[in-house]
């Protein structure tokens, strides 16, 4: 589908880049798999950081110093993955987004409309078509 004359993003695993919306159809279905691989992806690490903090709670039960309990678990790494993976899926989940609205707002689809579909107030309706870049018609 093509979705009008100007530029919107859409995150195909590698970040975000330029799709000319006008000549191109938009790759929404590569945007959605690769939000559903950072879905995957997120959840595995969720699941590794439950498993680490029933670990932390069972030796801080136990009367392991606490700075101990942390460097073994390595924590510094702990928490940094947890975090890259709850930003880049919500990088992936935004670009989907903004790439539904664009095509949305190119079908005919008015502010309104958008907010209702989403269920969202017509003020962030309104940023979302502002950001995809799609005039409204």
């Amino acid at each position: 589908m093509t979705v009008g004359a100007h530029p919107t993003t859409v995150d195909g695993g590698g970040g975000s880049s330029p799709v000319a919306v006008a000549t191109e159809v938009v790759p929404v279905s590569a945007g959605i798999e690769s939000l559903i691989e950072r879905t995957v992806a997120l959840r595995r690490e969720l699941e590794a950081h439950e498993s680490t903090c029933r670990l932390i709670l069972d030796r801080v039960g136990g009367d392991a110093p606490v700075g101990w309990v942390l460097s073994e678990v390595g924590a510094e790494r702990w928490r940094s993955s947890v975090t890259e993976a709850i930003q880049a899926f919500e990088t992936s989940r935004h670009a989907v987004r903004i790439a539904l609205v664009a095509m949305s707002v190119a079908d005919g689809m008015t502010i309104a409309e958008v907010a209702r579909s989403w269920g969202v107030s017509r003020q962030l309706a309104s940023r979302w078509v502002h950001e995809c870049g799609v005039p409204v018609g």
